[in-house]
Order: C-alpha cells, then structure tokens, then sequence
C-alpha cells in the first residue's frame, strides 16, 4: 500500500498528512521537461560515440596476413628466401631485390600447391612458418628439413580442419583435425586420428593413440619393434625402413629403387633424393646444400 487516503467525498486520492521519506518516488522533485531532455540527448550522445569508438577499435585491429592459402604461402616464400637462399640458388655474390621478388614469387607457387585450400586455417600458422624459416636458415636441408618444407611434415602437418575428429579413420594427417593436434596413427595400413603417444620399442602399441618411434612399427602383436633393413624377412611394407618395399616374390625387404637413381624422397631410407636440374633422377643422400643447379632451386629462384 503506498498510504493514501480517499474521503467519501472526493473522488481523487490524496496523500495522508505526513512528511513523506527522502526515498519515497513522492517525495522526488520535479525534473522539468527542458532538463528531462536534455539528459535525453546527452544519453542520446553518449551513446553513439561508444559506438563509434568500437567501430572504430574494431577497424584499428590488423587483418590476418595468414587467413588464406595465398597470404599464408606469401609468408612462406618471405621466410624461405632469405639472403643465403637467394644467392645460392641464384648463383651469385650479392643478394638484390629483383632476385628476391623472384624468388618469392616461385616459392609462393610451390607452396600454393603443397597447401589444400580444403579446411585451412591460419591458427597455427605461424608456429609452421617459424620451422620453414629455421630450416632454410642456412642453405643446408637435412632430411628432417627436407619433411617439412617439401612434405609438410611436424609441425605443418596442422594446418588443415580434416572431417574427423579423435578415433576417426584416415589414411593422412588431412582426413583428422590437425587444428586439435590430431594426426593420422598408423597400425599396418589402418589409421585413426590421434594425438599420439610415443611408446619405446618393445612396448605395447594397442591403445589407438600409441605410435611407435621412428624405425619402428607397430607388429601383429601390438608391439612396437625395429623395423625391418633390406633382406630382413617380412609380410608386408610398413614392417619395412622408410624407403624400403617388401617385394611379394623373396618376402624380403628391398630398396624400392637404385640409390644411385631415385626419384623421390620416398625412395630413399634417408628421405632425401637429391636431383639435379633438368634431370629425372638422382642420389639418395642425408643433405642437400642448395646451389644454381640443384633442382629444388626451380622452387626458389626467379
């Protein structure tokens, strides 16, 4: 009740005779029009410039130079042709604009075709570009270096949202979403995606997350053991070194090809085929140091 009272004879309320308390809304004083109003239009003010200051704030913070397959790949071609690229490949003693830009501009074009533009993402960009850089710092590519900037191996196998997530089946890191760190464990042929646990040999290798070390695979009996050299017994390829097939005739590991004649890192146990410009094959080494008639120059020159 607000305390009012109605005599019989009058038909409007009227307040009871007392001092009404500070807080009562009857006690409030008038505010008139002219200043109700105003505050109005103060409100009114105050209001857009918040929300021009948030437009504002919004269109101040930089766009991502990485957010597509050809901003990221530009990054890539900027922090692999550095000085040492550069002149290397382009046989000379001084680095200049001109042999940068083109140099720039064919790595773009290589990498443009490494990258799927199907579920990329830029979120771990920058961690990929920080290993490409690292690998090219000095002109050498070990095979380690050779997995990355030529097969976007760890850490820019994270660079596509692939369709399956934790447990899903694959054949490639692709198919999982390497964006969580999930990468395709494979056990024989089959794969799930995982974020892998790395198991020593001997250990078991059942749990779908489990990957064997390098060397080694994952057995029938859920083991991980030392894979297999050439003339060593086997079933199947994946019992085999990288590089190494198991030919169905002796049931041995065989080199898929001559040393002296590969074709493709895949070729070769140490994961570098190095081919020289204008050739079809070339050598199985463990380096490859870049100069004007290397064929990895192709990539890297104008």
């Amino acid at each position: 009740m607000l305390g009012l009272g109605i005599d019989r004879g009058e038909s409007t309320p009227r307040a009871l005779d007392r001092e009404l308390p500070k807080t009562s809304a009857l006690a409030r004083p008038r505010v008139s029009w002219e200043k109700e109003g105003l505050r109005m239009k103060f409100s009114v003010i105050c209001l857009g410039l918040a929300v021009a200051l948030g437009a504002c704030s919004a269109k101040d913070q930089p766009a991502d130079p990485y957010a597509t397959v050809a901003g990221f790949c530009e990054g890539w071609a900027k922090v692999a042709c550095n000085s040492t690229v550069v002149k290397n490949c382009a046989g000379v003693d001084t680095q200049t604009d001109e042999l940068t830009q083109g140099c720039i501009a064919s790595q773009a074009t290589f990498c443009e075709g490494l990258i799927p533009t199907a579920g990329y993402s830029s979120e771990q960009a920058s961690v990929c570009l920080a290993a490409v850089r690292s690998a090219y710092a000095d002109g050498k590519l070990s095979a380690a270096d050779i997995a990355i900037v030529r097969h976007r191996g760890e850490p820019c196998n994270h660079l596509i949202k692939g369709p399956q997530d934790k447990d899903g089946d694959c054949t490639t890191d692709d198919d999982c979403d390497t964006l969580k760190n999930y990468v395709c464990v494979l056990k024989g042929s089959a794969g799930s995606c995982e974020i892998p646990t790395v198991v020593d040999n001997g250990d078991s290798c059942k749990a779908l997350d489990a990957a064997c070390k390098d060397g080694h695979y994952c057995d029938t009996g859920s083991h991980c053991v030392q894979s297999s050299d050439v003339g060593d017994a086997c079933t199947d390829t994946y019992e085999c070194l990288s590089g190494l097939d198991c030919d169905a005739d002796t049931q041995k590991c065989a080199e898929r090809v001559d040393p002296a004649k590969c074709m493709a890192d895949g070729d070769c146990v140490s994961g570098v085929c190095d081919i020289a410009s204008g050739a079809s094959t070339g050598k199985c080494v463990s380096q490859i140091t870049l100069t004007q008639t290397d064929s990895l120059c192709g990539d890297l020159a104008k």
